[in-house]
């Protein structure tokens, strides 16, 4: 059985202070043009008219049923917009917003996922270590950036989704990589590897695509909530999720989940002999077996015993 481990180094830094894990797989895609903004909000589920400078948002593309296709974070410069996709999906997106790119349109796509190194720092000490590495300390909202001038290295300052209170996104050019990094490291940083992160992400919650972010959920379901403006012109998936909203019923939810062993990611789970949902993401580490899943509201407004196979599953709130 594939089962993720963790560095119980990082498991305590995560907690007390921050640890610093490389996201350089999150793909890179510029977009530019007249229309850009058009676009973007006539695809996705936030409402994205204009931003200025240093502005962000994360909104998700849906499927004509409202299923997800991906989860974007947006950066807005001057003229210009940056999007992170998911973990190397940035050729799928673009060959996707692609196809509805029309005549009138003035949107061009870029990708820059090879040319560009992202970071996360993750931890309730994130902002006083970018400090002492250099970065300015200013409360930035969720989502929004700055650019940070380090003689001849320029890094970009992210604030992004918490893991243990706190996230941050530094992102530079893959030429200043080891600079970036060591500054980083310098400041105290405790490094976890992609099995750690994986862990962390789970146990905070964190959606990750090819598991909780497929087209087999919508994005209420994700507890993606904040990413969808429910008062914006039309796009693609709107009315089925416009209607799960309104209506204030999910078929299934994304949960926290514990079990009393290791368990495959895929798992079905069931109450009472029958299917209660799909375990979606599962780690081992200092405090066992953890995992994310999709649960029928009816099992756990029921609060019926959750199994896999022979293996106890708690939903963790």
């Amino acid at each position: 059985m594939n089962q993720t481990q963790i560095d119980p180094i990082a498991f305590q830094a995560a907690r007390e202070t921050a640890v610093l894990t490389d996201r350089s797989d999150l793909g890179v895609l510029i977009f530019s043009g007249a229309t850009r903004f058009d676009l973007i909000n006539r695809m996705s589920t936030q409402k994205v008219l204009a931003m200025p400078k240093g502005a962000g948002t994360a909104t998700i593309l849906t499927t004509d049923i409202g299923r997800i296709i991906d989860r974007l974070l947006l950066y807005a410069t001057d003229d210009k917009v940056y999007a992170l996709t998911s973990e190397n999906n940035n050729d799928n997106i673009a060959r996707y917003l692609m196809r509805f790119v029309f005549f009138q349109d003035d949107f061009h796509i870029q990708d820059v996922t090879n040319d560009t190194v992202i970071f996360g720092i993750y931890g309730p000490q994130a902002r006083q270590k970018l400090v002492q590495a250099g970065f300015p300390d200013e409360e930035l909202p969720l989502h929004q950036w700055r650019e940070v001038p380090f003689g001849d290295v320029t890094a970009y300052l992210h604030r992004t989704d918490p893991i243990h209170g706190d996230g941050y996104f530094v992102m530079g050019q893959e030429k200043d990589r080891a600079a970036l990094w060591q500054r980083l490291l310098d400041a105290g940083l405790v490094v976890a590897d992609a099995a750690a992160f994986d862990y962390l992400r789970i146990e905070a919650g964190l959606p990750r695509f090819g598991r909780e972010l497929s087209q087999e959920y919508i994005p209420l379901e994700a507890n993606l909530w904040g990413d969808v403006s429910f008062n914006k012109g039309c796009y693609i998936g709107q009315e089925i999720i416009a209607r799960m909203e309104s209506r204030g019923k999910l078929a299934k939810k994304l949960v926290k989940l514990t079990a009393d062993a290791p368990l495959e990611a895929g798992s079905e789970l069931q109450a009472n002999g029958k299917n209660a949902g799909t375990v979606t993401s599962t780690a081992v580490g200092p405090h066992g077996t953890i995992g994310l899943g999709y649960v029928k509201t009816s099992v756990l407004d029921s609060g019926s015993e959750l199994m896999v196979g022979d293996t106890a599953v708690h939903v963790n709130s």
